[in-house]
């Protein structure tokens, strides 16, 4: 253990659970998204029971693509659909245990903190530490993983609650997620992030 929770000043972020990674027929849908829908969920009741803040983040551009700087120079043609303001495949899901008034912030980058308001919630609420979950593992998870590090929260990156695609090595062999998890977990947990499971994260709360 490398960070004791019982200060009572975690925040949960959930991250980009959008239509977008969970419709079969969307250039985003990502095939294992739905297997840690319950284990964020459980991580979000949890929180909520203790008095915990949960901000959930959703990544969205403009239609003309003026505002999403360098991301767009990795995107595939398939994908330049993807992510557009206004569509039905932006909004959260539905399983997600979102309610009314909940705190959700808009995103334009990889990072939750890049251009948006979610540090000055988190400060608001006098949050130390944050539990990182959501899509995709090796990019929007990850980045803000590394950025909360970079601002000195403590950073706790929930194994089983990060899901993400397959992916292409530089020498175009394909590369899996789960290869890809346990990369980004190897290098967040040498020094960014301590690597908990839904189960020890849901221990150390009390």
């Amino acid at each position: 253990m490398i960070y004791d929770l019982t200060h009572g000043h975690t925040a949960l972020l959930a991250i980009d659970l959008q239509r977008e990674y969970f419709d079969r027929e969307g250039p985003a849908f990502v095939e294992h998204a739905v297997d840690i829908v319950a284990n964020v969920n459980r991580l979000i009741d949890a929180f909520r029971e203790r008095g915990l803040p949960v901000v959930f983040l959703k990544h969205m551009n403009r239609a003309d693509g003026s505002d999403a700087g360098r991301m767009g120079d990795f995107s595939a043609a398939t994908e330049e659909d993807s992510f557009v303001e206004g569509t039905e495949r932006v909004e959260l899901i539905p399983e997600l245990h979102v309610l009314p008034g909940d705190d959700v912030v808009v995103k334009r980058r990889y990072s939750g903190f890049l251009g948006t308001d979610l540090e000055a919630i988190l400060h608001t609420a006098g949050v130390r530490a944050i539990a990182v979950t959501g899509l995709m593992t090796s990019f929007c998870c990850e980045t803000t993983a590394r950025d909360a590090h970079g601002r000195d929260y403590e950073v706790l990156f929930v194994a089983d609650a990060n899901e993400g695609p397959d992916l292409e090595s530089p020498g175009g062999e394909a590369v899996p997620h789960d290869a890809v998890l346990r990369a980004t977990l190897t290098a967040l947990g040498s020094g960014f992030a301590e690597i908990v499971t839904t189960d020890e994260l849901l221990s150390r709360l009390g």
